[in-house]
């Protein structure tokens, strides 16, 4: 009942509804109205109540799950939807959830984390208006196997992110997504498990949607942007997370039948500094070359001189 009341506010956002109608309209008294809107003011939402006019949600931004899984039949990946107004961070509460046990494909979705969390320990800016979401996977692989689908779902988003963009996204190895030359979107993977089999692998994704990367701090706004950016208009979230989601599916259906092969092939076509010179730091090392190639495990092949040089992780700087 809670779930209908929500879905009601939303339909009916850019006007206030009484409680008289959200009774009659739902079967249940005004009381029992109240009791839910307070308690989906408990859970973040945030609504107001008027006398003489009822209540109103403020955040149009919201995705409700049921309708979400609705579009997504027979799909892994979305087996389950929760959704959050807030959260420290999709990845840890999803995390956390863990213990019990939540089906493959579980995911968490927050209007905006505290605590996003970025790649090699860096905070992710998470603010409302942003997609900001965490799923859970248990793939029967190695652990060398699994960190492929760090570049497997770059390849998913470049693809869902065209639709949007209407221009060619672009991946900055190993799975940062870009858009008209700055960067749009970022993956966390985080595993856990022996080397040759994983328990659980959360996958944390971040778009920057409906966001002004002005509103950033400064170090991160000269290089971001965002769909509203890039489009110069708001667009769906939902819209945006369902194509995101499906993506996601068919890529890692694909990966786990097929191999890396042709999606390996896809994301040289994508790479944007794939022939460039490049900067890497590795330890107390600094890394100078030509990257001249992806190789079947996902690594970065650079020339230096010389030398080919296999980089397994690290920051890439285009120097060209």
């Amino acid at each position: 009942m809670r779930q209908k009341i929500l879905e009601e506010l939303i339909k009916n956002r850019d006007s206030f509804v009484s409680g008289n109608q959200l009774a009659e309209r739902l079967g249940i008294s005004r009381v029992a109205v109240w009791k839910h809107i307070e308690a989906l003011k408990e859970e973040g939402y945030d609504i107001i109540g008027v006398s003489g006019r009822g209540y109103q949600i403020q955040d149009s931004g919201i995705i409700i799950p049921a309708k979400i899984m609705d579009r997504l039949p027979q799909q892994l990946i979305g087996t389950q939807i929760y959704y959050y107004p807030g959260l420290d961070s999709t990845n840890e509460a999803l995390k956390r959830s863990l213990k019990d046990h939540p089906p493959e494909g579980t995911v968490y979705i927050a209007g905006k984390q505290e605590e996003g969390k970025g790649r090699r320990g860096r905070k992710w800016e998470s603010p409302p208006g942003g997609l900001w979401f965490s799923f859970v996977l248990r793939p029967t692989l190695p652990l060398t196997q699994t960190a492929l689908l760090s570049l497997v779902f770059a390849v998913s988003l470049v693809k869902s992110l065209d639709i949007f963009s209407d221009s060619l996204c672009q991946i900055k190895w190993p799975n940062d997504i870009y858009c008209q030359g700055k960067k749009i979107s970022g993956i966390l993977l985080e595993a856990s498990g022996e080397i040759d089999s994983i328990d659980y692998l959360v996958v944390g994704i971040g778009i920057n949607v409906n966001v002004r990367t002005n509103d950033f701090p400064t170090a991160i706004a000269t290089n971001s942007t965002s769909l509203l950016e890039v489009c110069g208009r708001e667009i769906a979230l939902d819209e945006v997370l369902i194509t995101v989601l499906k993506d996601l599916d068919s890529y890692y259906r694909d990966f786990i039948e097929n191999g890396f092969y042709h999606i390996r092939l896809e994301f040289k076509s994508r790479c944007l500094h794939l022939g460039k010179e490049i900067e890497m730091i590795r330890g107390q090392d600094i890394i100078r070359g030509i990257n001249t190639d992806i190789d079947e495990m996902g690594n970065l092949m650079v020339q230096c001189q010389d030398n080919l040089v296999r980089i397994s992780t690290g920051d890439v700087k285009i120097l060209n």
